[in-house]
């Protein structure tokens, strides 16, 4: 099985998987240095996109949305979950590890007003709201 960072090379993690002040994370933001706006997003690893569109609960009402795709057990398993992001497929579609998805939203104003980034989830088995079946990104991967 093979698996791809969301983001290309350059990446850097600007918000972690955990506490946040008074709330929780639940996922990890990856963006790049110098601007993040229009950057291409890959699926980690290969399957199939459940959701892609708008979306809202990553900080306000997003626009630009989502791309969430259900990996079969022979791909790894369970689901991960882009958001901030310009679809590039469509529910249905069946993509492939490494293959371009998305691309990051380059307004601002549609994830609370912080900068341009991707917003990346791992969840155990199918999409589910933020609990004990959202994992760790970095450690879902092994």
């Amino acid at each position: 099985m093979t698996r791809y960072w969301p983001l290309p090379r350059g990446r850097i993690v600007t918000s972690r998987f955990g506490s946040r002040g008074d709330d929780f994370h639940w996922g990890v933001d990856l963006s790049r240095p110098g601007g993040s706006g229009g950057v291409p997003v890959y699926a980690v690893q290969a399957g199939t996109v459940v959701f892609a569109g708008p979306a809202s609960g990553f900080g306000g009402p997003d626009p630009a949305g989502w791309v969430v795709l259900d990996h079969h057990t022979e791909n790894g398993g369970g689901t991960t979950v882009y958001g901030h992001v310009i679809r590039e497929v469509a529910v249905g579609d069946r993509v492939e590890a490494g293959q371009r998805i998305a691309r990051i939203n380059p307004d601002s104003t549609s994830n609370g007003g912080v900068a341009p980034h991707v917003h990346f989830e791992w969840h155990r088995h199918s999409w589910a709201p933020p609990g004990s079946d959202r994992l760790a990104p970095f450690a879902a991967a092994g």
